[in-house]
Parts: structure tokens; C-alpha cells; sequence
């Protein structure tokens, strides 16, 4: 797509973001190709409940009906294992195809975000060419369909903030009831469409409105979800592993990762506990993690302060085992380079003064909401991958203004 701007010329963004995302895919095509690397802990309870689906089971995963979010495989495992088979591949270039689109997306949200055109395609490079989405690609992760939700939701909300409408209103309860369905820290960012409606123009109750009818229509979306979790469970949950993680990152034994439940004060009575059924062992796990928070509440803070420090800590872990290849180590490298990075450029978008407005409030409320609800339970590095793009965003916002403010310097002095 090539568009016309005002003096006639032609914008070539659309040409250049083609690009982008052919090297975005050209990256994830290489990390399928060359990164050999077998589904394990989550991987093979989605791989599991997407199987059962199409097998006519149900979406069932070792005898649990609704432990996992049912969103990823839903919606894309079990449609691409119905056409194409259960083989690995199939589900892997699905992943590179989101990818696809999140990088039109941030592209998209840096130009809600008030980013001229080097700011656009640079949050488009940034996420094309960042390390761990080709890497993550290659899981059967959640976190590859929430990508582009997330940043479906950022784009409403920036551009409700400017120019509030029913269907913006809309589509941003649709994909907020997606995401219910796919990952609940997501829905976090509720807090980043409240602010954008209270600072949107317009009288009061017509803000009131399209909040309704966000909630409304979320709740249509992940509503027959929670009617067959009430038919079959007997509650209308939309999963039952809140009250587990929330127990994982809240016990005597917990450090801020994640903590196996046979390494808890919970673990020897574990198994008879999930004896009970799935919705009460959530329950009981969840008032334990409560009544512990309540009897220990500076450990809970400096606990939960820990977690944050952990969440956003630069990614210089090594691999499993500690053996790494020089691929390995070499890709890892990068990857800390590519992190640090992207972390300082968007942190630097605070200093900014011409980035002080309510897109960049937007950006970073996002990112201090999805952060806070880690802090609540635990921290696995993969969970961090889905906020990324929004740093992408920032990143490029304030790059672009350093070149611009460059610019404007060396004009005024050559003046």
C-alpha cells in the first residue's frame, strides 16, 4: 500500500514496513530452523487441551478441565493441529505469523502515540529484529497471541484518549474479553483505558458510556467460557490457577521466582488437595496465600519489591544446564545488549519534555499496571515479553525526538 501525502508526494511508509516485517519473519523463520528446542511444562499442557479439543474430548489437560488460560489453544493450536496435523511446525509458523502482525501493530500505536515517520518504522525495526520474539516464537507460548492483543488494546486506548467513539469502544471489549481468555495479567491494562476515557474529550456520560461498553462486550466475549467453567466446574471462573500462582508467589517458601508446589509448606499434601477438585484447591491455595500476606505483611512488600527489580532485571541468566553453545551465548549476548538498550532509550522518554503529554502517561501506565500485577505473584522471565513492544514504542518515540532536537539544533546554529 502506497499512500499520498498532502503536497502530492508519496509516502513510502507502508514500503518500508513491508520490510520490516520481512525480516521480522526472516528472523523467526531462522530461529524455527535453527533452534532445536522440544515443548515442555506449559507448552505440553496447551499442546494437550488443543488435541483433546479436536480428538472430541474437550479441552481437557491431565484431568484438568480449566487450570490453564484456554485463549492460545483455542484459538490457534487447535485450528492449526485440525488443518494441518499435530506435527510442530505448523503451530511455530502460526507464531511467526502473530509476530507479523504485532510488528504492524507497533507501528501502528507509534503513530496513535503522536510518532512522526523515523519514530513509526523505528518501533517496527525494534520489534522485527528484538532477539526473544524470534526465540519465543518457536514455543507454543501464550505470550505470542498476547502480543498483538496487548497492543490492540494500547492502540484503543490511545485512540480513545483522542477521539472517543462506540466502535473504538468496541473493538477494544473485544479484545479485552480475548485476552480474559489468554492471559489474565493483560487485563491489568484496564487501568490504561480507564485513564485514557477520563482524559478524553467529551461530556461525562458519554465517557461512562463507552466504558460500559467495554465491559459489556468483553464480558459477551469470555461470557460462554465462564458458562461451560459453571456447567463443568460448578463456578464461573475463567481459569483456576489464580489461587495456585497467587500461592507460589506468596509462602513462606517463595523468593520472587517461580517456586515448584513440592518445594512449598503445600507440598506434601498437594496431591490430595487437587483430590477435591480443581475450583476448591484454587480456593484453599488462595486463602493460604492471603492469610500469609496478612501475617507477614513487610516480608510481602519486600517481597513484592523484589519481584519488580526481578521482572526487569537485564537478561544475563544463562541457559539451562549452564553449557551453553556459542550460538547460545553469542544469541543471549545480544539479547542483554538489545534489553538494556531498549530500556534506557525508553526510559529516557521521561526527560523529554516534548514527550510530556497523555500518550506517553498511556505508554507507561501500561507498563507500571502489567509490572504491579507480577509483583503479586511471580516472576518468569517469558512473562515480560508481552510489555516489550510497548518499550518499543517508547524507545522510538524518544529517539526520534533526540534526532529531531539534533536537527533543530544544527539549523538554529547554522541560522
Amino acid at each position: 500500500m502506497v499512500q499520498r501525502t498532502r503536497a502530492g508526494g508519496v509516502n513510502r511508509d507502508w514500503l518500508w514496513l513491508a520490510l520490516l516485517v520481512a525480516a521480522g519473519c526472516l528472523l523467526r523463520a531462522a530461529a524455527i530452523a535453527g533452534f532445536a528446542h522440544a515443548p515442555e511444562s506449559d507448552e505440553l499442557a496447551y499442546q494437550s487441551m488443543a488435541l483433546n479439543l479436536i480428538g472430541g474430548n474437550g479441552i481437557l489437560e491431565n484431568g484438568n478441565r480449566a487450570f490453564y488460560n484456554a485463549g492460545y489453544p483455542l484459538f490457534v493450536l487447535a485450528p492449526v493441529f485440525y488443518l494441518f496435523g499435530d506435527g510442530l511446525l505448523a503451530p511455530r509458523l502460526a507464531n511467526l505469523l502473530l509476530g507479523g502482525v504485532a510488528i504492524v501493530l507497533c507501528y501502528r500505536v507509534a503513530q496513535e502515540a503522536g510518532a512522526g515517520r523515523i519514530g513509526r518504522l523505528l518501533a517496527a525495526a525494534i520489534w522485527a529484529l528484538y532477539v526473544p520474539t524470534a526465540v519465543y516464537g518457536v514455543y507454543l507460548a501464550k505470550e505470542n497471541l498476547m502480543v498483538p492483543l496487548m497492543l490492540g488494546v494500547i492502540w484503543c486506548a490511545l485512540r480513545l484518549a483522542k477521539a472517543p467513539s462506540l466502535n473504538v469502544a468496541a473493538g477494544c471489549g473485544v479484545l479485552f474479553g480475548l485476552l480474559a481468555l489468554t492471559g489474565n495479567a493483560a487485563l491489568s491494562l484496564a487501568s490504561v483505558v480507564l485513564l485514557a476515557l477520563f482524559v478524553a474529550p467529551g461530556a461525562a456520560r458519554h465517557r461512562i458510556l463507552l466504558s460500559g461498553t467495554v465491559c459489556v462486550v468483553a464480558l459477551a466475549v469470555s461470557a460462554p467460557w465462564m458458562i461451560r467453567n459453571w456447567s463443568v466446574l460448578g463456578a464461573p471462573v475463567m481459569n483456576t490457577n489464580g489461587g495456585f500462582n497467587l500461592y507460589l508467589g506468596n509462602n513462606p517458601a517463595a523468593n520472587g521466582f517461580f517456586v515448584s508446589i513440592a518445594d512449598t509448606p503445600r507440598g506434601p499434601t498437594w496431591h490430595e488437595l487437587r483430590k477435591g477438585g480443581e475450583v476448591q484447591a484454587a480456593e484453599t491455595l488462595k486463602r493460604e496465600a492471603v492469610s500469609w500476606i496478612a501475617e507477614h505483611p513487610g516480608e510481602f512488600l519486600a517481597l513484592a519489591l523484589k519481584k519488580a527489580v526481578y521482572f526487569w532485571a537485564p537478561p544475563l541468566h544463562e541457559g539451562k544446564g549452564g553449557n551453553a553453545s556459542k550460538a547460545e551465548a553469542m544469541v543471549r549476548a545480544v539479547w542483554a545488549i538489545q534489553f538494556v538498550a531498549l530500556a534506557a532509550a525508553a526510559l529516557a522518554s521521561v526527560a523529554i519534555r516534548r514527550l510530556r503529554n497523555r500518550q506517553l502517561a498511556v505508554l507507561w501506565l501500561a507498563v507500571v499496571s502489567y509490572t504491579g500485577v507480577h509483583m503479586l505473584f511471580y516472576v518468569i522471565f517469558r512473562y515480560r515479553e508481552p510489555i516489550m513492544p510497548i518499550l518499543g514504542v517508547m524507545a522510538a518515540l524518544a529517539l526520534e525526538a533526540y534526532f529531531q532536537s539534533r536537527t533543530e539544533r544544527r539549523s538554529a546554529h547554522l541560522a
